[in-house]
């Protein structure tokens, strides 16, 4: 028989560990070295075409791909969580033998082999493949931790908002800091371009190893799940229809894909020719290191607050509108922005600061909600899947992606785009760069308009729930007893 650490009191009543700040922290750092590094897979696409020479239709369907794939993968390594058993628990092990390869085969991707043509193509699919599995092992049972360092709602929601607002500095870093590091590099150190882009990758890539593995010494597991027979992998997979709370938030975030197309895929590509369009008498390394920081971290700040007005709001009104709401004034301020135009460049940032606001609150509900689904299985069925259910909330991640990766490389052929160009000396027609304005705003706004459509058929309030969790507790305290 397991321990159950979640203890209930006199009165049948949940009494939940209270996890201490120090360990809040160290979970939360984790994520941040986690999207350090995958921070710079949002310029994977631009590494293709403008670094390795790749058309943009082909880079596109090499990530589409791989990441479909990757997306497959995230249940199986679910149901891997779910069952493993060691002393450590099930999810901390993976924190511990993951990162170094993590970081090992990003920058393998990034060597600068001077490839091009169909070796190009070949290597870098083939490279990204093992990236996507090895970070799978390493993702899903990180996010499977939320569920297991304690049970308790509250501090589940100060968790996860921490984690999304900590960790979203690392992302922030990676995509605003790349192109200042990489400058470092190129301009005073005498790298060529593609040895610059593999430094500056290296330097993320060392500090995000050493903010992961920290996690692993400072975090425990507090819920263990009394002993059951483990169900088959298609049996687990059959708990996901029973919960309508899950099926809602997959559809939704299948929809949110859309809004990456313009909230990240298109950052680099807009500050390096958009931009460049403005203040031609610049040059590009400037342009990139300048202004990327600015259009890529002041988003992040906007997202942070974002993460940091969610709970707040949360406390007063239902997660799901406040999530519809969010949405809502991303589709207006997108609308607004592509009217507005961009040859007020201030102005602009401005406009996609209120813009990034409703990610933060997105990431931070969509991540409690899936939380919540665990419960409710739990509930519903006496069984808890957590493996199950946080490897849907990566699956949802690299869904997003790959959707948003392939309709960026769609429209970038279809206007024309030409990543072989030398910005310093050449430019796009106005026809592409008139297309990737498109996409950073008003894409966007039909992401956004999309995926809040589906919460309006969401049932599962906070009052509901929270008799979830007493009940669950109470079934948990009784099995214990009575054996």
């Amino acid at each position: 028989m397991e321990e159950i650490l979640e203890k209930t009191d006199q009165n049948n009543e949940a009494v939940h560990e209270i996890v201490p700040k120090k360990e809040k922290l160290s979970y939360a750092l984790t994520n941040t070295g986690q999207t350090m590094i995958y921070g710079l897979f949002s310029m994977l696409l631009l590494f293709m075409t403008d670094y390795l020479g790749i058309t943009p239709a082909i880079a596109g369907l090499i990530i589409t791909l791989t990441r479909i794939f990757d997306a497959i993968n995230d249940p199986i390594m679910g149901q891997i969580v779910d069952r493993t058993k060691t002393k450590w628990g099930k999810c901390r092990p993976y924190m511990l033998f993951t990162p170094i390869p993590v970081a090992l085969v990003a920058l393998l991707l990034f060597l600068p082999l001077g490839l091009s043509g169909g070796a190009a193509i070949a290597y870098a699919t083939v490279v990204y493949l093992i990236f996507t599995v090895v970070y799978t092992a390493n993702d899903i049972p990180y996010w499977s931790m939320s569920s297991v360092i304690t049970t308790d709602p509250k501090q589940r929601v100060q968790i996860v908002t921490l984690t999304r607002l900590i960790g979203g500095i690392g992302s922030g870093l990676a995509i605003g800091g790349f192109w200042y590091v990489n400058k470092l590099f190129v301009d005073f150190a005498g790298a060529g371009k593609n040895m610059g882009f593999f430094l500056a990758s290296a330097v993320f890539c060392v500090f995000g190893t050493i903010l992961m593995l920290q996690g692993f010494f400072n975090t425990k597991e507090r819920v263990v799940e009394v002993a059951n027979k483990k169900e088959s992998f298609f049996e687990n997979l059959k708990l996901i229809p029973k919960s309508s709370p899950l099926v809602i938030n997959i559809i939704a975030g299948a929809l949110y894909s859309i809004v990456t197309v313009g909230s990240t895929a298109m950052t680099t590509y807009f500050v390096k020719w958009n931009v460049k369009e403005i203040y031609p008498d610049l040059a590009s390394t400037d342009i990139m290191s300048i202004f990327t920081p600015v259009i890529g971290i002041l988003p992040a700040i906007a997202s942070v607050i974002g993460l940091l007005i969610a709970p707040i709001l949360i406390k007063k009104f239902e997660k799901k509108n406040v999530l519809i709401a969010s949405c809502f004034l991303g589709v207006v301020v997108n609308i607004v922005s592509y009217f507005i135009g961009y040859s007020n460049l201030y102005v602009f940032i401005l406009m996609r600061f209120v813009a990034f606001l409703p990610t933060g609150i997105w990431s931070t509900i969509t991540t409690l909600f899936i939380g919540d689904s665990v419960d409710y299985i739990e509930y519903k069925t006496g069984k808890r899947v957590e493996g199950t259910c946080f490897s849907l909330l990566t699956f949802l991640g690299k869904f997003q992606n790959s959707i948003s990766v392939a309709i960026t490389g769609a429209i970038l052929t279809f206007v024309g785009y030409n990543g072989l160009l030398d910005p310093d000396s050449q430019s796009q027609s106005t026809f592409a760069l008139q297309g990737i304005f498109f996409m950073v705003t008003i894409v966007a706004a039909i992401g956004y308009l999309l995926s809040l459509i589906p919460y309006f058929f969401y049932k599962l309030d906070r009052k509901t729930h929270q008799m979830m969790v007493e009940a669950n507790m109470k079934k948990k305290s009784q099995k214990t007893q009575s054996e």
